[in-house]
């Protein structure tokens, strides 16, 4: 009797121990779905720079750890990346300090685009005192002896760029089998945001080279001529985002001397 008794206890336990845990964790999975939602992130679409020189900053990693993903600035030092209005971006560089960059207090778009600075880092090297060549492995024992311990600071950057260089393999999975659509709104969200931030990224690119400022000082053009001469450069999207800001400067300058001749001919005819 006391055997069966046993038994019922310990297969009743069993039950509710799974039955609770199956429950948080549905319960857990639930909240950390509704915390992130595509109207709290915030799409960043900015270019380093060098606080030094302003020369941009090629191949840096850019990490978010709030949301745990990650990306690097291209050949011109731009890059894309979602984050939340708390989050903070850690950026680092072999050649550039660390730094961190976190929106402006109560920022109220939805979009950020601007240029971060950063400083370049300056390393100490011990006197070297240079001999008669040695053998092999006494280079080797010298060479190994000299490299000290890394310190936390360093492990911990080491750790951010192999996790940046991972995160393609998070969000690009290859899947074997049978295909199911099980896309949840929160990935369908990040998908066309993601499709948002390439089309922002190029209009910023564009923007850096060709815009009201760059060739009012060019023409001494303003208001209603300016764009009317900026409508007539036509230029095509490929060639403003291939080309330096140099070249389409220097291809408005020509154009604006032909249309300038055109214009005052035009002011200038009988019947006008």
């Amino acid at each position: 009797m006391f055997d069966d008794l046993y038994k019922y206890l310990l297969t009743g336990f069993i039950l509710f121990s799974v039955l609770y845990t199956a429950l948080g964790r549905e319960e857990i999975a639930n909240g950390a779905g509704s915390e992130l939602t595509a109207d709290s992130l915030v799409s960043v679409n900015a270019q380093l720079r060098s606080f030094d020189d302003g020369t941009p900053v090629i191949y840096a990693h850019i990490f978010n750890p709030g949301l745990d993903i990650g990306t690097t600035s291209d050949t011109l030092g731009f890059f894309s990346i979602i984050m939340r209005r708390d989050d903070s971006l850690l950026i680092t560089d072999i050649a550039f300090k660390k730094e961190y960059f976190s929106l402006p207090d109560f920022w109220p778009s939805d979009f950020y685009s601007g240029q971060i600075y950063l400083k370049k880092q300056v390393y100490r090297i011990e006197q070297v005192s240079i001999h008669s060549m040695p053998g092999y492995e006494q280079l080797k024992r010298e060479t190994v002896s000299s490299i000290g311990p890394k310190t936390p600071e360093e492990k911990r950057i080491e750790y951010i760029q192999r996790a940046t260089g991972e995160e393609a393999f998070k969000y690009n999975k290859i899947y074997v089998g049978f295909s199911f659509s099980m896309k949840t709104k929160e990935q369908k969200s990040l998908e066309k945001l993601q499709i948002i931030l390439a089309e922002q990224r190029k209009m910023a690119q564009i923007r850096l080279k060709f815009n009201e400022n760059n060739i009012g000082e060019l023409t001494g053009l303003n208001g209603i001529e300016l764009k009317n001469f900026m409508r007539h450069c036509n230029f095509s999207e490929e060639f403003l985002l291939n080309a330096s800001e140099y070249d389409v400067l220097h291809r408005a300058k020509r154009i604006f001397r032909k249309y300038e001749r055109s214009t005052r001919l035009q002011r200038y005819s009988p019947g006008t």
